[in-house]
């Protein structure tokens, strides 16, 4: 049997039984929240023991939209952040201009991830946005800056120019790009450090 509830402005209609691992710890078929009960925290699913189908519950993001948000993102942010390093470096030097860079990108995530839609322009383009992995609301700016600044203070070994800050560097983002593919909840080092989920519209 369907049932349809109303959490907030969402609707969720829900009939399937959640994922047994064999740890025994049950996971939300939809989202792959960890719940002890019959309704997710986070995507508001309500979880029975049928086989239907989940209808109307957020998803969680795939690989392929969020490397898609991730360019976008990247690609405006480019020549924005040229510039101030560049402007900077000139004054100050290397380190306060790569911070300075580091600063501009982190003042952009606050600015849209921080807000009810949790989108950047990146996230828009893609259909998808971000939320506290947890209660599944919107992200406060402090959680936003520890989920940037988890991959700035790595992209911050890459300033000494040697062949262990860069190695650094390409590991930590090499693992923090793929690791969604291996999470159950697909989420990247980053979401995880600041308890952040991603979720397509």
């Amino acid at each position: 049997m369907r049932k349809q509830r109303r959490t907030g402005s969402m609707s969720v209609v829900v009939t399937k039984g959640p994922r047994v691992e064999q740890t025994g710890e049950m996971y939300c078929p939809h989202c792959g929240t960890q719940v002890q009960s019959n309704r997710c925290n986070v995507c508001g699913t309500v979880i029975t023991t049928s086989n239907e189908e989940v209808s109307g519950a957020p998803e969680l993001s795939g690989w392929w939209r969020r490397v898609g948000a991730t360019l976008v993102d990247d690609i405006l942010l480019f020549i924005p952040t040229y510039v101030v390093i560049m402007v900077v470096t000139a004054i100050i030097g290397l380190v306060g201009g790569t911070i300075a860079g580091l600063l501009l990108q982190g003042a952009y995530m606050v600015r849209f991830l921080a807000r009810p839609a949790g989108q950047t322009i990146g996230n828009r383009l893609v259909d998808t946005y971000v939320r506290d992995a947890t209660t599944g609301q919107v992200l406060t700016s402090q959680q936003v800056l520890r989920r940037w600044g988890f991959v700035a203070v790595y992209s911050l070994f890459g300033i000494t120019g040697s062949m262990v800050g860069t190695s650094i560097v390409g590991a930590i983002g090499l693992v923090d790009c793929l690791y969604p593919l291996f999470n159950a909840r697909k989420q990247t080092l980053h979401d995880k450090f600041a308890g952040t989920i991603v979720l397509r519209k």
